[in-house]
């Protein structure tokens, strides 16, 4: 496409386009924006890097300090995916579990529903008791739990096993990663079960939302800390 054709492209489409460039490969983002003026503009606007999809971004080890440099231009723009990669590098990889816990509660106040879910998540985990019954339950459709579960499983960057999980978080992995259901649940007197195939392929059996929860807690726990990257912390 010419540069005639592109500057009677709306800025809207243009701005979509440089953030898939990005997204797939930082040394294509910084010729583009040398091939067209339009496109470099963008390349400086505080929107841009605001609104640029970092979660499905492509780390491409020869370009590291372009990676490095685009993902703090993010950071400081306020970008809810580099809010939310940063407080999970935090929280698992840095073991700030405070710190890290309060950078995706506030991308999930930024909107990002991914980060929604995990601030959700997290604080269903952190309320179980020594019994091993949950008490902070998320306001949060099955639908969505289904959802997300399927992102983190299949659109997440996954495999991260290199390194040390907080001390507090394996505890919790290890008192909650065997759900017991309670036979003095009402659900427990239903007859007619009813199954469910998680997103990590295990067929579970719940009918009530106690169940349904322990389970769900259980799965996340499993999988999340796998999605936790490396974060470039500034000079």
């Amino acid at each position: 496409m010419s540069n005639f054709n592109l500057e009677s492209v709306p800025p809207s489409i243009l701005h979509k386009i440089l953030s898939k460039v990005a997204t797939n490969h930082i040394r294509d983002f910084g010729s583009a924006r040398i091939a067209f003026s339009g496109f470099n503009q963008i390349g400086r606007d505080d929107y841009f890097y605001q609104s640029a999809n970092l979660i499905g971004f492509n780390d491409w080890i020869d370009e590291v300090n372009a990676v490095r440099t685009f993902r703090l231009r993010c950071y400081q723009a306020g970008n809810p995916e580099a809010i939310y990669l940063r407080g999970m590098h935090e929280f698992f990889q840095l073991h700030l579990l405070d710190e890290g816990r309060e950078k995706i509660h506030l991308a999930a106040e930024r909107g990002l529903e991914l980060a929604k879910f995990v601030d959700g998540m997290l604080n269903l985990a952190f309320s179980v008791d020594d019994g091993g019954l949950f008490h902070k339950y998320p306001n949060f459709s099955r639908e969505f739990v289904h959802q997300m579960n399927c992102m983190i499983q299949t659109e997440l960057p996954s495999g991260h096993w290199g390194y040390d999980k907080p001390q507090e978080f394996m505890s919790l992995l290890e008192r909650i990663k065997n759900p017991i259901f309670s036979n003095d649940c009402w659900c427990s007197a239903i007859e007619e079960p009813v199954f469910v195939v998680s997103y990590n392929g295990s067929r579970t059996q719940w009918k009530c939302d106690r169940c349904f929860w322990q389970c769900e807690v259980c799965d996340f726990c499993n999988e999340i800390h796998l999605t936790a990257a490396n974060w470039p912390i500034e000079d």
